[in-house]
C-alpha cells in the first residue's frame, strides 16, 4: 500500500554565519549589500536573524535615498508583497513608515517571506536572460560615463550600479553562484573607477 511521504525539507545556508540549517529554520530577509548599492534577499538562522533585521530597520528609518527605498521595496515586491502607497507616489516619509511596519510584521511573523519553490528549467534561462540584460544595460551606463558631463557622470554611475545590483540578485535566484561572485566584483570595479577618477570633481 501507497503512503503519503512528507517532502524532505531543504537545506538551506545561513548568509551572515554559514551554518546549514533545515529550511523550516531559515529565516528570509531584506538586506542592504554595500556591494551592490542595495537591498537583496539574505538568508539568516535562528541566531542571525533578528540582529539583520534590527540592522536593516534601523538603516531604513534614517535614510533620506529614494533609491535606497525604491531597493527595499524592489526587494519585497520580488517576494509579491507591494506597498500601494508607493506605486501611487506617496512621500517619502510615508513610505518610510510604512516599510518599517513591514519590517516589523516579519518580526512577530504576520509576514514571512519564502525561499521559495525550484523553479523549473525555463525559469531558470528567464532569470539568466534578464540577468544578461541588466548586466549589458550596466555595461552601456559605465561606458556612457566617460562620455557624460561631470555631474550627468553621477546619475551614469547610479544606472551602472544599479542594474548591476539587479543582475547580482538574479543570478543568486537562479543559484548561479559564481555569476553573482563575478557581477559582485565587476561592481566593485566600477564604484572603485567611479571613487577614483569621478567623485569629488563637480
Amino acid at each position: 500500500m501507497e503512503t503519503d511521504k512528507e517532502p524532505e525539507d531543504r537545506q538551506i545556508v545561513c548568509s551572515r554565519c554559514f551554518r546549514i540549517v533545515p529550511e523550516s529554520l531559515i529565516h528570509v530577509l531584506p538586506y542592504f549589500n554595500g556591494d551592490v548599492g542595495g537591498y537583496v534577499t539574505t538568508y539568516r538562522c535562528e541566531t542571525c536573524w533578528l540582529p539583520s533585521l534590527d540592522e536593516t530597520r534601523a538603516r531604513i528609518a534614517k535614510t533620506e535615498d529614494g533609491a535606497e527605498i525604491s531597493s527595499l521595496i524592489g526587494c519585497f515586491e520580488r517576494h509579491a508583497v507591494f506597498l500601494h502607497e508607493f506605486r501611487r507616489g506617496d512621500p517619502l516619509p510615508v513610505v518610510r513608515a510604512l516599510l518599517e511596519r513591514m519590517i516589523e510584521l516579519v518580526r512577530v511573523g504576520t509576514m514571512r517571506l519564502s525561499v521559495g519553490p525550484l523553479g523549473p528549467a525555463s525559469e531558470v534561462k528567464a532569470l539568466i536572460a534578464e540577468m544578461k540584460m541588466n548586466e549589458q544595460r550596466a555595461e552601456a551606463a559605465y561606458d556612457a560615463m566617460y562620455e557624460a558631463s561631470p555631474r550627468s557622470a553621477k546619475d551614469c554611475f547610479d544606472d551602472a550600479r544599479g542594474f548591476l545590483a539587479e543582475a547580482i540578485e538574479l543570478a543568486k535566484r537562479a543559484g548561479l553562484a559564481d555569476e553573482a561572485a563575478r557581477l559582485t566584483a565587476r561592481c566593485d570595479h566600477i564604484v572603485s573607477v567611479y571613487n577614483s577618477q569621478f567623485r569629488g570633481i563637480w
